[in-house]
């Protein structure tokens, strides 16, 4: 557009200014080496405007050809694009139909990187369910290395390790993730965790646990603390005894001693110790109101002095009559205790407001303990048709 009226302009100014120059003719002279032109002022002009209308039909030329090979490029570029979409497609359509060799076909033709990684992914399960297992190994590591899906290939190379018994590599391919973002995030979490666990790993797990209680939520967070603790209290008995065991967790700070999946950790090595009593009044002394890791536990007991936890169940009982759970838990500690008439007594009110197999074989049990042969084979037959 410019350049057009900038033409415009020389015309104008030509239609000006030539009758002004009619009578003076002037000349232009152009001299070289063995060469000379001469012209006048106006063949110069319209030389100079042939010259310029020139260069813009060849600059319209120009651009017209480019536009043309352009746009071939442009087609035959779009033409192998569309091949390798193409071939994604029916890639992932054949791994989603179980065609893994029909997939690896079709996605070893597209460029990884135009997908983001997600073609390894697919290659790499591919592989996986051909028990190529190497070179599934092989393809995630090639994921890892880009951005997008290096999370995803970390999760499935870390499970395929844990699967197969190594955690070592595990926690080494999940120690790979730097972003600090990424190692919040829920699954590296989970999988950090079974990997500690399966390595036997307890005190790192029970110290990484604190930071991860966000990611694994309240529930398994208490399940793994239960477990770490456990393992750390199991390595502390087994080495040391259970004296120190009981040290080791009176130096344990305020907020630990609270944690009642701590606690339940705790109580249980001291049962697996045979150290019942003191296990009884753990329990006792950790609860003003049932927790659900700590209640299961009384089950569990062989004290020689059940006595406080009848009292502490009974009291329970005061405030919640038809509690099924808090039943049958203090009739296990009396039947436990060697108490059959009172487990009888408990036992009788549980069965009434709900059946349950496990209680039913408990009162079979307690019947046949208080001579009474008879009415415990109907409830062993009774059991057997219990399903839950």
């Amino acid at each position: 557009m410019t350049r057009i009226i900038i033409l415009l302009l020389v015309i104008v100014g030509g239609l000006v200014a030539g009758p002004y120059f009619i009578g003076e003719k002037g000349y232009v002279l152009f001299a070289f080496e063995n060469w000379t032109a001469e012209m006048s002022v106006i063949s110069f002009g319209i030389l100079m405007f042939a010259g310029l209308l020139a260069f813009l039909v060849i600059e319209w030329l120009v651009k017209r050809l480019w536009r043309g090979f352009d746009g071939s490029f442009s087609w035959f570029s779009g033409w192998s694009q569309r091949r390798r979409n193409k071939a994604f497609m029916l890639g992932m359509l054949a791994a989603e139909e179980q065609q893994y060799s029909e997939a690896q076909k079709h996605l070893s033709k597209v460029n990884h990187e135009d997908y983001s990684g997600l073609t390894l992914l697919a290659l790499a399960n591919s592989a996986l369910q051909q028990q190529n297992n190497d070179q599934a190994i092989d393809y995630w590591q090639q994921a890892q290395q880009q951005q997008p899906s290096q999370l995803a290939a970390t999760l499935h190379l870390a499970r395929y390790y844990l699967k197969n018994n190594d955690s070592k590599q595990a926690l080494t391919c999940l120690g790979s993730v730097t972003d600090e973002t990424t190692l919040r995030h829920p699954k590296l979490v989970q999988l950090m965790a079974e990997a500690l666990a399966a390595s036997k790993q307890w005190q790192k797990l029970h110290q990484r646990l604190p930071e991860w209680k966000k990611a694994l939520g309240k529930v398994q967070y208490q399940q793994w603390m239960a477990q770490a603790s456990q393992g750390v209290f199991a390595e502390i008995a087994s080495k040391q005894g259970a004296n120190a065991l009981k040290q080791h967790w009176q130096q344990l700070s305020r907020s630990e001693r609270k944690d009642p999946a701590q606690q339940a950790a705790y109580i249980q090595q001291l049962i697996q110790q045979d150290m019942h009593t003191d296990a009884m009044q753990a329990l006792v002394d950790f609860q003003s109101q049932p927790q659900a890791l700590l209640l299961p536990l009384f089950k569990l007991q062989r004290s020689n002095n059940p006595a406080p936890a009848i009292k502490k169940l009974e009291g329970w009982l005061k405030s919640d009559v038809s509690n099924t759970t808090l039943l049958s838990t203090l009739a296990h500690v009396a039947f436990n205790a060697k108490d059959f008439s009172l487990c009888e007594k408990v036992m009788t009110k549980r069965l009434q407001l709900q059946s349950d197999r496990e209680d039913q074989l408990l009162m079979a049990k307690t019947k046949e303990a208080l001579g009474q042969p008879q009415a415990a084979l109907l409830l062993y037959k009774q059991a057997l048709h219990i399903t839950n």
